[in-house]
């Protein structure tokens, strides 16, 4: 991995997101939509205002019609990791640059979609559905690019005409083990020669009414019952998730071209398993896949660097990945931290998030804590909590479970311990 580009409520670039870990700063803020009015929805993780405009503008005019706010963060996210990545880049000819995209959450179609045939109608009026339905569907009032916004490869096509890449590529769906089989077709490609040089894209956001009353019903959502909107990872005190919006691309090159070219590896991405079929499985058995994975890549358990766990604070969840890690790790004291409390839950941003992070933590040589835990609901895993942690890392396990329940999970090196 020789470039990263990060967009998230944290702002723009890598650089705010681990300052916001390590000091333990949420960029978590309470919800707020133009169209949308709800007390249930109380926090969630915005992309702050003057990083939307930066995302708008990194689209050319003409091409932002084919486009939403966060397949708009996506190109600027693209853009800033093809510019870490080095000039080299240019030198790759477009049809040698895969590009592998995981799109989630789609805030398409939407209150927005239908604002101007309802606003056309009048304000005040008892709503003729006959009426209605014409004037959206003959009279123009429905939004005429909502089906190019609705498709699952909305972002690969806007990030692929904007960055021209015409290489290998794959949009894939939705959450989390949407990114990590991303990373995986984008490795296969490169490995078998089918590209030179792939942009790996995760992007998405929650902000959308039905979702996020979905995610509701189902009680994911934090009730925010301290009033304080903190999202509390693997703490006896959580009650609920806070989803967020964002985009991170990586920029993934075989050593020996990145070495040529004079590039920076940031990371060596070894490793991704996606337990298909999870749903349901007990974590005997995800965690034999993980555990596999570990020794085919030469590392035992007790010889793990760090974990970069999920942690979504969902009722559930949490426990559930706690019963996994420690089935995996037993008495390894593999330290546990995440920085979903300062981000919420971002979806299919999520691994890659990860990945971008543990170039820091092999760089700073530091592990930062879980933010807001105090009481934590296992004591048989090594929480890092009450601050960073300074010591040399050379590895980090990345582990997931999608909503649907799928999980998966990421290896990533030091690159010169690789």
């Amino acid at each position: 991995m020789t470039g990263t580009g990060v967009v998230l409520p944290t702002g723009r670039h890598i650089t705010p997101l681990w300052d916001a870990w390590t000091d333990g700063k949420p960029a978590i803020s309470p919800y707020l939509d133009p169209l949308v009015s709800t007390r249930r929805i109380t926090h969630f993780g915005h992309i702050p205002a003057e990083v939307v405009e930066q995302s708008r503008e990194a689209v050319p005019h003409r091409q932002r019609k084919y486009g939403t706010p966060y397949t708009f963060n996506a190109v600027l996210a693209a853009q800033d990791a093809i510019a870490e990545a080095g000039p080299g880049w240019a030198r790759v000819e477009d049809r040698r640059r895969g590009l592998f995209v995981a799109q989630d959450n789609s805030t398409t179609p939407s209150i927005g979609t239908f604002a101007r045939g309802l606003t056309q109608l009048g304000e005040g009026r008892e709503i003729d559905f006959g009426a209605l339905t014409n004037e959206l569907l003959m009279n123009g009032g429905l939004d005429p690019f909502t089906i190019i916004h609705a498709l699952n490869n909305n972002t690969l096509a806007l990030v692929s005409i904007v960055h021209e890449l015409r290489g290998d590529c794959a949009a894939l769906v939705q959450g989390e083990s949407a990114a990590v089989t991303a990373l995986q077709r984008a490795t296969f490609s490169l490995r078998n020669g089918h590209c030179d040089i792939a942009l790996v894209v995760g992007a998405g956001s929650y902000n959308e009414p039905l979702t996020l009353a979905g995610h509701y019903r189902l009680g994911h959502l934090s009730k925010d019952a301290g009033g304080d909107g903190q999202l509390r990872s693997f703490d006896s005190a959580q009650d609920g998730t806070v989803l967020s919006e964002g985009a991170v691309a990586l920029v993934l090159e075989r050593s020996r071209d990145a070495t040529a070219r004079g590039a920076t590896p940031l990371v060596q991405l070894c490793d991704t398993v996606v337990v298909s079929g999870s749903r349901g499985a007990g974590p005997a058995h995800i965690a034999h896949r993980y555990d596999d994975m570990l020794h085919q890549n030469g590392i035992g358990t007790e010889q793990l660097g760090a974990v970069l766990a999920d942690g979504k604070a969902a009722p559930g969840y949490d426990t559930a990945e706690i019963e996994l890690l420690t089935t995996l790790f037993k008495d390894s004291a593999i330290p546990v931290s995440t920085v979903r409390p300062i981000t919420g839950t971002p979806g299919a941003a999520g691994p890659l998030v990860d990945l971008a992070l543990a170039g820091q933590i092999f760089i700073e040589n530091t592990l930062p804590a879980i933010t807001h835990l105090g009481d934590p609901l296992s004591d048989q895993l090594e929480f890092v909590q009450g601050g960073p942690r300074k010591q040399r890392i050379d590895s980090v396990l990345g582990t997931y479970t999608n909503f649907n329940g799928i999980s998966s999970a990421v290896l990533a090196k030091r690159p010169d311990a690789a």
